[in-house]
Formats: structure tokens, sequence, C-alpha cells
């Protein structure tokens, strides 16, 4: 009864069937594509990691520790019972106690089948390992059980009369052990709070000691999770406001995890520091940078391009913190409406005034916002550079990072790599996630030569070991990022293939070109210097050997001319946008050899082609340079263009032709 009075002042006095009926008669559609996708949990079908994008049957009740897909995300996935969730929310919106039997059920059998380990060795130390391998009770999956669905389960079920003091008696047992495994384990696996999961174990901590203070005696455990979770923000924000580990899921994942802390915090009446709020905020204009310009991120490390943990996500979670409804208009701006309604529907029990969310939800879809932010963005300490043409959804977009040694092994091996975008389509993309699986399909995804990198004889720029280790890496860096009224430019270095040195300079020239130049020094006679560029379509056309025109029907096109004498070989390789998901796409890659100083180097111009555009005339593209500069030069449309890199700057000179 106790805990039934506690739910009910944390939500306005409101229960469960109240909150649910409020909800499906101001938002229906939500409220029935909740009851849909809980009716396949009903049968059992989810879609999970490693399943392909059909529900598939995972039992009944589901076999918790089984994986028939060989794919660790399947395990982590399923163990955090996000579908049990959702039917206890369909129970909440119907009333109906088929959702409650299925949930309750469901959350019984876990409890009795799926144990906790024991804390501690036989030598009385910590046993981590335990807690840190593909199990249901990996520390990451206690934390998002804590956070993200037991407690909106709990409160939906609470009332049904299927919901037992034997069930809770079992549960709040269950529950002290999450706890226990968030307060004794998770800050010996992340002592320095510098990554993603560790957040999600502090909320996790903080939900459930919060519902079930009786948890909780002394106060200790939520002291904890207060001030671990404000470390963390303090050593995973950037001073520009990226999270530390560079991609951008991860990132708007991230400021959807920090901002759960005030919006929890607010339902129990417990204050947050100003400068962990303004550390979020700083944290949601870094996540608008790292969208492309017509939405969707930039796929950078282990990053989906759409409809997962976008900025999308990050607006609706800053909305929930703040109470700002320009965190709506700016979704509404990049993202549709079926994206921002399955970022909202996820938390719809998570808004104590369903009503305002309404109201401003309405007006941020009748009043986009475009952003009002710099066009280039330059994180120093992530070593990453956004640049575009402008806020408009036809823009250039150019993403580049030169970020070595990495901070954790959901970087790729990219290293000078770059994401170009323009007319709204990806034209030389990066390949994305695709799968966190151990196996091939991850390394390819993962590798350099699937990047629009540089190489040296066509390796890797460091060692993959599996899907999450790597072998050492060197030092690189963004050694400067500039903007004019004429070129944005931005020059990366690495030492990666030591002794070779690899210098690259990508230039956004009279806001339409991109120049990319490859300088290798340090080489032996035998080396090559290998330029990727990875083509998003299947289709091209080979002009010349220095010359390649993607094909893709009524849609934008991408020109890609190599300056001066080059061997081009065409590779097949996918993109990805999301789990299990890829399409076809080609590598083109050209090869260059050293001079007899042990230097090399590769440029090469793109030129994108809005939908049904064609080049009318030869581009005469041509290169030279020396040691302290590169000179460009190229013909289109009767303009020549003249470029020059000296040092940090680019002069750009133009003069019409006959």
């Amino acid at each position: 009864q106790e805990t039934r009075e506690r739910i009910l002042r944390s939500n306005g006095g409101l229960n469960a069937f109240e909150r649910g009926k409020r909800i499906r008669e101001i938002f229906p559609e939500l409220a029935d594509e909740i009851i849909r996708l809980a009716n396949q949990d009903l049968e059992g079908m989810l879609v999970l990691p490693g399943t392909g994008p059909e529900p598939f049957f995972v039992g009944n009740p589901p076999k918790w520790t089984d994986n028939p897909c060989g794919d660790f995300e399947y395990t982590y996935s399923l163990n955090r019972m996000f579908h049990t969730k959702r039917l206890s929310e369909a129970y909440s919106l119907t009333g109906d106690e088929k959702y409650a039997e299925k949930a309750i059920s469901e959350l019984s059998n876990w409890i009795d089948t799926v144990k906790c380990p024991p804390l501690m060795k036989a030598d009385g130390t910590y046993d981590l390992e335990a807690f840190d391998c593909c199990s249901p009770w990996r520390a990451l999956e206690v934390g998002i059980r804590g956070y993200r669905s037991w407690p909106i389960m709990i409160e939906n079920l609470i009332d049904s009369p299927l919901f037992t003091e034997e069930l809770y008696n079992k549960l709040l047992e269950s529950c002290r052990k999450h706890c226990e495994v968030l307060y004794r384990i998770s800050p010996r696996l992340w002592p320095k709070a510098d990554h993603n999961h560790y957040i999600m174990e502090n909320l996790g901590l903080l939900s459930f000691v919060l519902l079930f203070p009786e948890l909780d005696e002394n106060g200790a455990m939520l002291m904890h999770a207060e001030k671990e979770l404000s470390r963390c923000i303090q050593n995973q924000c950037t001073e520009r406001g990226g999270q530390i580990e560079g991609c951008p899921s991860y990132h708007n994942g991230s400021v959807y995890w920090f901002s759960l802390r005030n919006t929890i915090s607010r339902k129990y009446r417990l204050n947050v520091p100003d400068e962990y709020t303004e550390s979020l905020k700083k944290m949601f204009a870094h996540s608008v940078h790292a969208t492309r310009p017509f939405g969707g991120n930039f796929p950078w490390g282990d990053s989906h391009t759409a409809d997962k943990e976008t900025m999308s996500l990050a607006a609706v979670a800053c909305y929930m913190a703040t109470g700002d409804r320009e965190y709506l208009q700016m979704a509404a701006y990049f993202y549709p409406q079926s994206t921002i309604n399955a970022d909202l529907r996820d938390n719809l029990w998570r808004f104590s005034d369903i009503k305002k969310l309404k109201d401003d939800y309405a007006f941020a879809l009748s009043s986009p916002l475009c952003p009002d932010l710099p066009n280039m963005e330059w994180d120093k300490e992530l070593k990453q550079v956004y640049m575009r043409t402008g806020w408009d959804k036809n823009a250039i977009g150019i993403m580049t990072a030169c970020r070595t040694p990495i901070q954790n092994n959901h970087a790729h091996m990219d290293p000078g790599g770059f994401d170009f975008v323009a007319y709204g389509e990806p034209l030389v993309s990066d390949p994305g996630i695709y799968t966190y699986k151990n196996d091939e399909n991850r390394y390819h995804f993962k590798s350099t030569g699937w990047h629009n990198c540089a190489m040296i004889n066509s390796h890797d720029a460091w060692e993959y070991k599996g899907s999450w280790r790597y072998g050492e890496q060197k030092w690189g860096d963004i050694i400067t990022a500039s903007s004019d009224s004429d070129s944005m430019t931005v020059i990366s270095e690495h030492m990666n293939y030591e002794p070779v040195r690899l210098k690259r300079i990508l230039s956004l020239i009279d806001k339409r070109f991109l120049a990319v130049v490859d300088i290798a020094s340090g080489m032996d006679s035998k080396d090559t210097l290998d330029a990727s560029f990875h083509l998003n379509s299947d289709r091209i056309i080979i002009r010349k050997e220095n010359s390649v025109i993607t094909e893709k029907s009524q849609k934008p096109n991408v020109a890609l001319f190599s300056a001066g004498s080059s061997r081009l070989e065409i590779l097949n390789a996918r993109i990805s946008t999301g789990n299990d998901i890829w399409h076809d796409s080609l590598i083109a890659r050209f090869h260059k050899s050293p001079d007899s100083n042990g230097k090399a180097m590769h440029a090469a111009l793109l030129i994108p082609l809005e939908t049904g555009e064609a080049i009318s005339s030869p581009v005469c593209f041509s290169a030279q340079y020396d040691e302290n500069s590169v000179s460009l030069s190229f013909c289109f449309s009767g303009i020549e263009y003249s470029i020059h890199y000296n040092g940090e700057k680019a002069t750009l000179r133009k003069k019409e032709i006959n």
C-alpha cells in the first residue's frame, strides 16, 4: 500500500488507468500503435538484433538465456524487457487483464529462472567479469531494467488483481539485488565514469531507490547515484558539448539518458544542479551539428543514420527535462512526424502533463524551427569537424574526424575519413554500423577500406582483433579547421602507418565542390597510397580511368575525378542504415606509387549533381604539390577554379572562360 501511495503521489494523484485514459484521449494514434505492438508481444513475436526486420518467436515464456541468432545483442535486448513494459502500457490504456497477465507472468518467470550471480568470488574480491559478459545480469542490462522498463511496469501493473503480495515481495528482493549490482559492481567497472553504460547504470539505481526507498535505508545509494550522474556529465561532455565516445547515435542516446535524471528527479521532487542542465543543453547543440542537413545522423562509428537515437530523441529528451518546446520545433524541422512519434511513444508515461505535451507538439509541427548555429563546428577534444553550406535541407554537409588513439571500441578504423551528403542524399558515405555480432560483416563495416579513408598498401589503419578489440593505435588529430566566404578547409594528420605520415586536406569550395587531397611521406618504394571513396550507389559510369559518376535514377548523384595518373579499382561493398539493414554500394579506390623521395599525393574532386543534372563538358582536373603547398585547378560550367593551399589557409580564384 505504501508503494501504491508513493506511485500515486509521484504521478499527480492519477492511477495507471486514469493516465492511460488521458493518453488514449489525447494521443489516440500512439495508443493504437502501442496496443498493436503489444498484441505481437502477447504472441512472443519480437524484433531483436540478429532476427532481421520481421518479428521472431522468442518463446512463451521467453527463453531468456537462449541465443538462437548467435548475436550477444539478442540476449541483451530480450532481457531489457521493453516488450513487457509495452504490455503494461497496453494494460494502462485498455484495462484488459490479458496484457497484465502476460506481463506479470513473464516478470515472475524471469525472477524465478534468471538468478543473479554472486557478487563476490571465493577469494573475497568482487566478480566483475560475471557482470561484464553476455548475460541477463550484465550491469548494463541491470541498469536499463532499472530506469527504462521495470519501474514503469510496476506503476502500470500494481493495481491489477494479478499483482499479488507474493509477487511484490519476490519483485522487491530482485530489485534489491539489482541495486547491489549497480551500487557495488558498476563503479568498479567504470571508475573514470567515462562510458555511456555508466550513465544508464546510475539511472537504474536512481529509479529503483526512489520507487523503493526501503532498499536504501540510509540514503547512501541515492547520494551515490546523484553524485555519479554529475560525475558522468562532467567526464563525458566535452567543452563543445560532444559526448566523449564521438558517435552521434551514442551522443544522442547520452542526451536522452542524462535528461532522464531531470525527468525522474522532478517526479520525486529532487533538485538537479544548474550546471548539469546547462551541460545537457550544450550537448543538444552538438546533436544538431551531428545531424545531416536532411535529417538522420552522420553515421560516425557505431551510429545509425535514421530512426534510432537521432536528434529527434535528443529533442524529446531535452523537452522532457526542461519543458521548452523549441526542442520539439527543431526536431520537427529535420524529422517527419512518424520519427518524433516513435520517440514520444516510448516515453508517454514519463510526461506529467499530457495536455501540455499535445499543445506544444502541435505548435512544433506547425512551426518548425531552423537552427541558428554556425556552419562549421570543430570539437577539438573529439577531433571532429562538422561543416555545411547552410541549414537548409538541400545543403551540402560533411563530417570528418581523425581521433586516434580512440576513446573506446564503438569507434571504427577511419582516421581522416569523411561522410559527404548533398541535395537530400548521402553521396559518398560512411558505411554505418549494421551489426555488433563478431563476424565478417562487423569487420567490414569497421574496416578502414570500407570508409572514405587514405591507406597504405590497402591495409587497415590498425589491427582488428574482434568486434570489441583493436590493436594499438598511433597519434592522429585535426590540425586545423578554417572557414571564409569561399571555402571551408579541414587538415588532418596521423601516424597509424608509421613511418609513413598521412596528411589529408578536405576543402568545401565555393559551396559546391569537395576537394580531397592525401599526401603520404616516408613511404618505401614498394608502398602504395590508396584513397577509397565509398559511393552510395550500386551503379556507376567510368568515363575515363580517373573519372567515375554514380548512376542513381531520380536521385542526386556525384561525379568523382582523380588528378594525374593513378590506378582505379572498383570494389563491392554495403552501406547500413540500422541494425541488420544494408544495401549494395561500390567503392572507388585509387592507387598511387611514391616518387624517389618516398612521397605520394592523390587529389580528388567530388561534384554533387542534383537530380537530372549532367556534366555537359569535360572537367579538366589537375593538382600540383611541393614541400609546403598544394595547388588544384579545374573547369566547370564555364568557370575556371584555382585553389592554393599554403599551410593552414586555402585561397580560391575564379574566372570565366569562353
